[in-house]
């Protein structure tokens, strides 16, 4: 996927042919924090907080897009400016509201070895990170 393509829910194949990313992202997507819990990996220390405080603090996320009206996020690639400098980061936007946040996924042969916020992304100005 490219950047500036966004990506909606409909536009993944059915849930049986999706790869173990894709189901992820499908998860995220449609902000369901328990089967995101079925499918990490308990062994994995997601943003160095572990799995439990990790998808808590998504869960935060979805309830946030959920009170500004959102039914599932769309996905986007952007780049991230900080840590990850110029690497992918997966940009997820609410339907409705438009807010975003953006999560690192780190890949070593094809398999996730964490995920974390990306914090500064795009064009964001310094000061829009706190």
């Amino acid at each position: 996927m490219k950047q500036n393509s966004v990506l909606k829910v409909k536009d993944l194949r059915p849930l049986a042919e999706l790869d173990y990313i894709n189901t992820i992202w499908y998860a995220i997507m449609k902000m369901e924090l328990g089967f995101l819990n079925l499918l990490l990996d308990d062994a994995i220390n997601y943003e160095n907080i572990g799995k439990l405080k990790f998808t808590e603090k998504l869960n935060d996320r979805f309830n946030e897009h959920k009170t500004l009206g959102d039914s599932e996020l769309l996905l986007d690639l952007d780049y991230c400016k900080s840590c990850n400098c110029n690497k992918p980061v997966c940009k997820f936007i609410g339907n409705y509201s438009g807010k975003h946040f953006a999560l690192f996924f780190e890949m070593t042969k094809e398999e996730i070895t964490d995920i974390y916020h990306c914090n500064w992304y795009r064009d964001n100005d310094f000061f829009d990170i706190f």
